[in-house]
């Protein structure tokens, strides 16, 4: 058998994460970019009776109803990749649609080589807001619904007494490529503090 697999002699760690979906003790994360792929995860759910979260999704909005219907999240990748291939049928207006339909939406900052995402998440969430959702259901995206997604919502996710609060600070509206990091609070100690 291959590298901890059945014979090995070791774990078979795709059958123990297996095992923990099935027992829906994890959900199943599935990136699925068409209409094909998306539904054949939303039957894979309901045959198999898991725990589902679409990654990617890129025609999600196609679909919005049967998405709703199922009550499964959606990840939404990042806008700034070169759309083709599986992400061609992507539109910028998913996030509102999938929102308006009821459906829990979070952004991911994704990740290629050349590009460091991580920085930014806020600008995934700007455009977001620039096409339809409002600022706070923006925010969101990348907050509460985002610890939700993920399952971490009691924890982190929103500034609520007994969770783990760290906080940024701007100088104007966080959506704006102008405005500038004034503060940052972690476990209740201010980090850094640079507004002028």
């Amino acid at each position: 058998g291959g590298a901890g697999g059945e014979g090995s002699g070791g774990r078979d760690l795709g059958l123990e994460v297996l095992a923990r979906v099935l027992n829906r003790e994890v959900p199943a994360l599935i990136t699925a970019q068409r209409v094909p792929e998306i539904l054949a995860a939303l039957r894979l759910r309901e045959e198999f009776g898991f725990d589902l979260v679409l990654d990617g999704a890129a025609e999600s909005y196609l679909v919005v109803d049967e998405i709703r219907r199922a009550g499964v999240p959606v990840i939404l990748h990042p806008s700034m990749v070169r759309l083709g291939g599986e992400t061609s049928g992507a539109t910028l207006e998913t996030a509102r649609r999938l929102r308006d339909a009821g459906i829990t939406v979070a952004l991911q900052s994704g990740f290629e080589g050349y590009v460091p995402k991580t920085r930014v998440v806020l600008f995934e969430a700007a455009i977001t807001a620039a096409n339809g959702l409002s600022m706070e259901d923006a925010l969101r995206t990348i907050t509460i619904d985002a610890a939700r997604v993920i399952g971490q919502d009691r924890r982190v996710g929103s500034l609520e007494r007994g969770k783990d609060g760290d906080v940024v600070v701007f100088d104007g509206d966080p959506f704006e490529y102008t405005s500038h990091v004034c503060a940052v609070v972690i476990e209740g100690e201010v980090v850094s503090e640079e507004c002028r």
